[in-house]
């Protein structure tokens, strides 16, 4: 079998396994997130997609989610992320760590100067209503020698497949693109195709042609070449109309990041708040529905007439003239809609919805009025909401992201030469990339550490008051290093260990020479008292034992 029917019968089987999705993705983008409909049916640009909404408060809800997940975890305005070396003691080498943020700092330039604070975005969306996201990332082809800077693209859910390996990690993907001939043409030539190529000739060249993208691992490659064909994950374009691979290629990491909001087991896609919300969704959509007829019927009443009791017909506009026979025979037709209890209702099933997509709590109202201690017990609260799933979104989105612009970048030599004990340390240990993430979220988190060092160092000071050998037992350099890495301290302003012991050695000295001077200024103030007695010894002027000798007393 050739390697485009493979392709293709893959990239079936895995579209057939999300047939029953689908329809729940549908329903879902219907009333939380409609600009990305088109899940059973194609959409065409431009058309309305709000139809099904009577209500807005899903939408609402789900964009202050992703709002606050973009502020908590992947804030543009703080270096969301710090890197440190697996079994690298960096709190001992000062030059290691030091590279390590100049590194972290020059991909946090990148990411500013790219489009990935824009996607990221499209991306918590796309967790919160449909509870799958996915992420391209590339580096951008601009022919520079060096590093290009990074491109990355947040795929609709309608657009792709995936596929997972047996630890559950999605190591798979296939994602239809649509090209018009020239778009094609620019981007592979006539490779594209002879069909691509005729429908440019003939002045088509806004013709749609559809691809196919696969990336998956490469089972069998020749390890030494640095060959894109030879990569660890391999990467096709094929042309769907003409059955034909225009471009193979490869990539040394999985460049898609595939997060899921919760997952079941033996399911490949997410759930999460969208599908939790849906029942509420629906009957507030329906129950705003009703109401908005009640309150049409209330503001223009049907009304009743009796038979043949009407010249003519009905009138009901402004200053319209109706004749009747008799002054009874047209009237309103009186309603009893109870617009408080339908509202009282569909109150009820907005908070419901807010609760479910977390708007109440994890919205911080920072001001005058908020003291630190309300600031950090609402991020502590966001962090126990949160935590399951922040951690699945480290594991499948942003550890994959980091480590893929790190590679990149190294490789690109976007950084300075590691130091040595780097080196060193990889070629012995095989040591790899570890993430601190320094969001606010994940702050909060790490901040019990620093509430327990407080809570221990409050409780110790009035035992010390009492036996302040008790201090024997904290290791004071131990406590300041830990506070420094926890609380995100720069390297550069904390100082390494010999570095603190070559200041230490220095204030020893200068001490010891500085008790050492008041020693021998102790001892001539001595000899100096001890001149007069030793004159009069040399005179002979000795007293009597236990006598003091006296002032002018005559020698014998």
């Amino acid at each position: 079998m050739d390697t485009v029917t493979t392709l293709l019968g893959q990239y079936d089987r895995l579209y057939t396994a999300q047939n029953n999705w689908r329809e729940i993705w549908q329903e879902l983008a219907d009333y939380i997130i409609p600009r990305k409909t088109g899940f059973t049916s194609k959409v065409t640009p431009g058309t309305k997609t709000t139809t099904k909404l009577f209500d807005s408060a899903a939408i609402h809800a789900n964009e202050l989610l992703a709002a606050s997940m973009n502020g908590t975890l992947t804030s543009q305005s703080i270096q969301w992320y710090n890197l440190a070396i697996g079994g690298l003691d960096l709190e001992k080498d000062n030059e290691a760590n030091k590279w390590l943020e100049l590194c972290a700092r020059e991909m946090t330039r990148a990411f500013r100067q790219s489009n990935f604070y824009s996607e990221v975005h499209e991306v918590y969306l796309d967790l919160g209503a449909l509870n799958t996201g996915c992420i391209y990332t590339e580096e951008r082809d601009l022919g520079y020698s060096t590093f290009n800077g990074f491109l990355f693209k947040a795929l609709g859910l309608n657009e792709y497949v995936i596929d997972e390996d047996y630890e559950g990690r999605v190591n798979t993907l296939f994602r239809k693109i649509e090209l018009s001939a020239q778009a094609a043409l620019s981007k592979w030539g006539n490779k594209a195709g002879e069909k691509v190529v005729k429908a440019y000739n003939d002045n088509k060249p806004d013709e749609i042609f559809e691809f196919l993208h696969g990336v998956f691992p490469r089972e069998k490659r020749d390890r030494r070449s640095k060959r894109s064909i030879n990569k660890p994950f391999a990467s096709y374009y094929l042309s769907v109309k003409e059955k034909k691979i225009v471009e193979e290629g490869g990539y040394d990491e999985f460049p898609f990041a595939v997060p899921r909001w919760l997952k079941s087991s033996g399911e490949k896609y997410g759930r999460g708040p969208g599908m939790t919300a849906l029942p509420d969704i629906r009957t507030l959509n329906k129950a705003k529905e009703l109401g908005l007829k009640a309150w049409a019927k209330a503001i223009d009443p049907p009304v009743k007439q009796l038979d043949d009791g009407v010249v003519g017909s009905t009138r009901l506009v402004a200053g319209g003239v109706t004749i009747v026979r008799d002054m009874n025979a047209l009237e309103a037709l009186k309603l009893d809609s109870r617009f408080d209890i339908a509202s009282i209702k569909e109150e009820e099933l907005r908070k419901s919805i807010r609760e479910i997509f977390y708007s109440d709590q994890l919205q911080l109202q920072e001001g005058p009025q908020m003291t630190a201690t309300e600031v950090y017990v609402r991020y502590e609260l966001m962090q126990r909401l949160l935590g399951p799933t922040l951690g699945r979104l480290e594991s499948e989105f942003l550890n994959p992201i980091i480590e893929r612009c790190f590679n990149m970048m190294l490789r690109s030599g976007a950084f300075p030469r590691p130091p040595q004990s780097i080196v060193e340390f990889a070629k012995r240990k095989h040591g790899f990339i570890d993430i601190e993430y320094e969001g606010p979220l994940a702050r909060a988190q790490r901040s019990q550490e620093l509430m327990a060092i407080q809570k221990f160092n409050d409780t110790m000071a009035p035992m010390a008051n009492v036996n302040p050998e008790v201090l024997d037992i904290i290791d004071t350099d131990a406590v300041a290093r830990k506070v420094a890495t926890v609380a995100g301290v720069p390297s550069d302003c904390v100082r390494s260990e010999a570095a603190v012991q070559v200041i230490r050695n220095k204030r020893n000295e200068e001490i010891a020479k500085k008790a050492q001077l008041e020693e021998i200024s102790s001892m001539a103030d001595a000899a100096g008292k001890a001149a007069p007695v030793l004159q009069m010894v040399g005179q002979g002027n000795v007293p009597a034992s236990g006598g003091t000798p006296m002032m002018g007393a005559p020698t014998k």
